[in-house]
């Protein structure tokens, strides 16, 4: 995720040079083989080892994680878009259409399944309420955003696919952000009754940010797509329509609409960047080792998607508005997050030499077994007659049963 969106701010960056474009790409490959890297190996873990799925599913913290492939995976949609179809045309088009809707399938079933597993398997209290439950819930929102993208760098191959792309993505956009504002509401209950997350997970706070910053980008972007859509393509988003003046107003009215909603969420963001930020230097006042490599944790790899969807929702906002306001925060927000990429990327690779990078609370205490084992303890236990026992006890409880 913060590799991603690192890639998407060089390569879009306010004020732009051909080198930080350049410098995009390079950072988009490295995404590219960092992602694949760890899908292929998280697919080993649960494959290999029995059982570990459902006891991370069932894990208050570690599940929730979950819902940062897609998210991950939405920034190689979106530079695919930005790069391969501005270099390689039309099919790169339908191959970014075709990534996005296996990202969308994921999103949709992490969302969905992550609600129902913490309604119903997990043991959660008040004192766990954390920010980390906007996780499986931003992807969706991150999803629509990138749907929007999609959607414009389709249109001028097939308009039809790309309105339909933006129909998806409104209702993906609706699963996502009221959900969102709904657990954020609770954090702040939590927040104000027992104070902020303590200092190794005091990055949290900027994860807010995520829902409030892209959902800002995804709903200005589908604004843009729909206006696109009709001035340029002549496809309006209600089909029925024969008057070309009235879907155009449709089409403006939109595109409106849209504009308004992403400057409330972008003001939203906005407080909770400054609330972020606040807290965070007054722990950092408190203790001057917080940022220290001595204390790293991966954890703090949120200090760069949250602010860098905030900072992507700036620069749709002054490309819209003509602002150079808006601009120059978008720089400056761009800016910060890639100095906060190059901190916690040294951090990560100096972590991952000392060994101290990995934890896996989620299995502390729970015996977990690779396929194999589990298949050669299960054929010890029958050849110990356990499984013999076990038969003739269920046989003596049943014939004990009154008829």
């Amino acid at each position: 995720m913060g590799t991603g969106i690192t890639s998407i701010l060089l390569h879009n960056y306010p004020y732009q040079g051909h080198w930080l474009q350049y410098l995009g790409v390079a950072v988009f490959v490295l995404n590219v083989a960092i992602f694949t890297v760890l899908s292929v190996s998280n697919i080993l873990r649960y494959t290999l080892y029995h059982g570990l799925f459902r006891t991370v599913a069932k894990h208050n913290v570690a599940s929730m994680f979950w819902g940062c492939m897609p998210m991950g995976f939405s920034t190689i949609v979106n530079m695919v878009c930005f790069v391969c179809v501005e270099a390689w045309g039309e099919g790169w088009a339908y191959a970014a259409f075709g990534l996005w809707w296996l990202n969308v399938i994921l999103a949709v079933l992490v969302n969905f399944g992550m609600i129902f597993v913490l309604f119903t398997r997990q043991s959660q209290t008040p004192g766990s309420l954390a920010p980390t439950w906007l996780l499986p819930i931003v992807g969706t929102v991150v999803v629509a955003a990138s749907g929007a993208v999609v959607a414009q760098y389709l249109a001028p191959y097939n308009p039809g696919l790309a309105r339909s792309t933006i129909i998806c993505s409104f209702v993906i956009w609706g699963t996502g952000v009221p959900p969102a504002l709904m657990i954020i509401t609770l954090w702040v209950y939590r927040a104000a009754m027992q104070g902020p997350p303590a200092p190794g997970a005091l990055a949290s706070v900027f994860l807010p940010l995520g829902p409030c910053g892209q959902g800002a980008f995804g709903i200005i972007s589908m604004g843009v797509g729909v206006r696109t859509l009709a001035y340029r393509h002549a496809t309006p988003m209600i089909p029925h329509l024969t008057e070309a003046e009235g879907a155009l107003r449709i089409a403006d009215a939109m595109y409106a609409g849209c504009l308004v909603t992403g400057l409330v969420l972008w003001g939203l963001a906005l407080l909770w960047y400054t609330i972020a930020v606040a807290l965070f230097v007054d722990q950092w006042r408190k203790d001057w080792r917080l940022l220290g490599m001595g204390k790293f944790s991966v954890g703090l790899w949120a200090l760069t998607f949250p602010i860098g969807v905030f900072a992507t929702s700036t620069i749709a906002l002054a490309a819209e508005l003509r602002s150079t306001a808006f601009r120059v925060i978008a720089a400056f927000l761009s800016a910060q997050v890639i100095l906060h990429f190059l901190y916690v990327g040294v951090g990560t690779l100096w972590s991952f030499g000392k060994g101290t990078l990995y934890n896996a609370p989620e299995v502390a205490g729970v015996d977990v077994y690779t396929r194999r084992e589990w298949s050669q303890r299960v054929a010890q236990d029958l050849e110990a007659g356990v499984g013999d026992e076990t038969a003739s006890a269920a046989a003596a409880e049943k014939s004990t049963r009154p008829k």
